[in-house]
């Protein structure tokens, strides 16, 4: 039905004459701006955030403190900040590895030198063991010793020193294994002797993540900060009398304290101490290892402390 112009004119005036049409208004006026500052507001948190990121990269602020961290999503953030138990593996070439024993693989084996399949899986599988019992193990990451694994080698071959480098121990009062868990990868390989022992070449590198034992250290509500520590182990062993024993050994470490106390523990460096190390090693010209690289040797002897490429 059409409106007369006359009854809507008639209309205007009496909502004109309306007393509480000015508060309507005024209410409505005042709601508009509320939405107004509000989208304004969450713009300015939002480039704040940002401007504390560029602050860290132009070094008024520490590159390790993720200022502004809300504002961003975890994979995007700078290398220098730490990692969480969110992403724990961020950035990591470690992410996509097997976790923990599933990532130590035993060849298949075909008889060789005079010695059935049999024999030979029994001895790859006790290198395993030595592996899992000596880098994986819950308990000899919590810091207890791996009898159990250490009595598969023999006599004679390493000396002490290497024998306890095999193992990866920290301290529990320090720091605990994240829930995420190992990652590990590697290879193993084996032969026969002219003297028909079967020898054995391992080369595996583990990746640990670490949070601090002590709390209050979340770099986000819920999150707490991890650190990685690399551990890679070049070796080799010969079966000798139904036992493992140790020949050529070299292995590595990264993201530990090299300044820390020979106390058998691995010391994890969290993000302040991994920046700061790096630093140190730029103004001392020290090369950066990669312990992701799976032709590179490593130097003999046990317990290199390197400052990694990344972890």
């Amino acid at each position: 039905m059409s409106v007369e112009p006359t009854d809507y004119v008639a209309r205007l005036r009496a909502q004109a004459g309306d007393p509480g049409r000015e508060e309507a208004l005024r209410r409505d006026r005042k709601v508009r701006r509320l939405r107004i500052g509000l989208a304004a507001g969450a713009g300015v948190l939002l480039l704040g955030g940002l401007g504390f990121w560029l602050a860290d990269v132009t070094g008024e602020r520490p590159p390790y403190e993720p200022y502004g961290a809300a504002a961003l999503q975890e994979d995007s953030w700078p290398l220098e900040w730490p990692y969480t138990g969110d992403m724990p593996f961020r950035n990591s070439p470690a992410s996509g590895w097997a976790e923990g024993a599933d990532g130590i693989y035993v060849p298949a084996p075909t008889a060789s030198g005079g010695l059935t399949a049999q024999e030979i899986t029994a001895v790859l599988e006790d290198v395993k063991a030595l592996l899992v019992g000596t880098n994986v193990a819950e308990d000899t990451l919590a810091g207890a010793e791996p009898a159990s694994a250490l009595a598969l080698l023999g006599p004679g071959g390493a000396d002490e020193a290497v024998r306890k480098d095999l193992v990866t121990r920290f301290d529990p009062e320090e720091a605990y294994l994240d829930e995420s868990g190992i990652r590990t990868r590697g290879t193993m390989a084996y032969g026969v002797s002219e003297a028909g022992e079967l020898v054995v070449r391992v080369d595996y590198a583990f990746v640990y993540p670490l949070v601090r034992a002590e709390e209050g250290h979340e770099v986000l509500p819920g999150s707490p900060e991890v650190a990685r520590v690399a551990v890679r182990r070049q070796f080799t062993v010969t079966s000798k009398g139904g036992k493992l024993v140790l020949g050529a050994y070299a292995s590595e470490v990264a993201n530990h304290d090299c300044a820390a106390p020979r106390d058998g523990y691995l010391h994890p460096l969290f993000a302040e101490g991994r920046w700061k190390a790096a630093r140190a090693a730029g103004r001392t010209q020290v090369a950066q290892a990669d312990l992701y690289d799976p032709e590179r040797v490593l130097a003999n002897g046990p317990g290199h402390c390197v400052t990694p490429s990344g972890t």
